[in-house]
């Protein structure tokens, strides 16, 4: 699917230049979000290796395909922040930047140099992003953070299980994803600020801070208020139910009265729609164990296509369990070009998302490529005023990498 990109002065954020310093999917995917919206981004990496991100999963010429879909569009600059050189080079281009994004632990940018203080000493209009695991303080702040540790103490695993001692994650890496839209969220914002003010700031964001903010609305309804006269009912997530049937699944949100009238009978249960207990939203939040036995046993199995077809004339939210391999063909997610198949630079062919932002509800493209390893290490030190001789010598000296 071709689409025609909007001309960059559109873009919400053209001319944003943006810093990133990070390592796996969080950082990363933020700022190539942003990207997408118009901004420029040089992403810093570690000349030996990279992004650990580059080695994981499916990949071609170095470049894997998780690597790929968190940093499309970005321009890399391998070189060695333990390095005097490494330093030097952050600080001249965080000057000219608008945005820096890194999710080194607590310190660790201190340390090398390059702390938010200093930088934004020599660029009062930088916002410094620093995103952590478990925040800057309290007996966990210094230890390593994994979507999977996060989903743990967040309650997710708990959602996923099945209410007693047995967790289960969502297998995605749902912790990393929703921190990186709270920093796209908090980058925006900091830049309408600034709009005002005319200054950066300083923002911190932790991995369990975001998730648990993310999770809280619905995941920990049935934790939120605490009075004795408050009336017990089951939790949304005990929605989450898919009706099995012979060849194949189905989601269906049945959350209005009136969509029970269509199911029940569906599903062989007719008599059950004037039930008492499958008669309203509180009565059916009340009988959740009830209602649960009734979706998991069908005694009548029209299909997929027929349910569907029964469902959706009633009005009735509904869809088929898709198979991975099959989303690239369903029909809405072609109709609303979702998806663009592109040939790209070192990857060939492959298949990714377009910006789900439809700014003036114009469809855009991110058909772009990703860079290998230092990829622009060369062009990016020589704009900001490096000789050709002494970008050589730190080749030689392994602090810069040029693929």
């Amino acid at each position: 699917m071709t689409h025609s990109k909007v001309p960059t002065a559109e873009q919400p954020l053209a001319g944003v230049k943006i810093l990133e310093l990070s390592t796996m999917v969080t950082c990363s995917l933020a700022s190539m979000t942003l990207a997408a919206q118009g901004a420029e981004v040089i992403k810093i990496e570690p000349p030996l290796g990279g992004d650990v991100m580059r080695h994981l999963g499916h990949q071609k010429n170095g470049i894997s395909a998780l690597f790929h879909n968190c940093n499309r569009g970005k321009r890399s600059l391998a070189i060695d922040l333990k390095s005097s050189a490494g330093v030097e080079a952050v600080n001249q281009l965080a000057m000219k930047a608008d945005l820096l994004i890194h999710n080194y632990r607590p310190g660790v940018m201190d340390r090398m140099g390059l702390s938010s203080t200093s930088l934004r000493e020599i660029n009062n209009r930088l916002t410094y992003i620093a995103v952590t695991g478990f925040g800057n303080k309290g007996p966990m702040s210094g230890d390593p953070a994994y979507d999977h540790v996060i989903q743990a103490m967040t309650g997710i695993t708990d959602l996923q299980g099945d209410g007693e001692s047995n967790f289960s994650f969502v297998r995605t890496l749902l912790c990393d994803k929703i921190t990186a839209y709270t920093v796209c969220q908090a980058a925006t914002a900091a830049l309408l600020a600034r709009a005002t003010t005319g200054e950066g700031q300083h923002i911190d964001i932790s991995m369990l801070h975001a998730c648990l903010a993310f999770v809280w609305p619905d995941g920990m309804m049935h934790h939120t208020l605490h009075d004795d006269d408050v009336i017990a009912m089951s939790p949304v997530s005990d929605y989450y139910q898919t009706l099995d049937l012979k060849d194949g699944s189905i989601a269906v949100a049945a959350l209005q009265d009136k969509h029970w009238k269509a199911l029940l009978p569906l599903i062989g249960y007719p008599e059950l729609v004037d039930n008492p207990m499958f008669k309203t939203m509180g009565a059916r939040l009340s009988n959740m164990s009830e209602v649960l036995k009734v979706l998991k046993s069908p005694r009548q199995d029209v299909g997929v296509a027929k349910a569907l077809e029964i469902l959706r004339a009633a009005d009735v939210p509904c869809g088929p369990c898709a198979h991975q391999s099959d989303i690239a063909h369903n029909p809405q997610v072609n109709a609303i070009g979702a998806l663009e198949t592109y040939v790209a630079k070192h990857l060939g062919s492959l298949t990714a998302p377009t910006p789900p932002v439809q700014f003036a509800g114009n469809l855009t493209t991110q058909a772009l490529p990703s860079p290998t390893l230092g990829e622009q290490s060369r062009d990016i030190l020589q704009e900001i005023g490096w000789s050709g001789s002494r970008i050589d010598d730190l080749v030689s000296q392994k602090i810069v990498h040029i693929s």
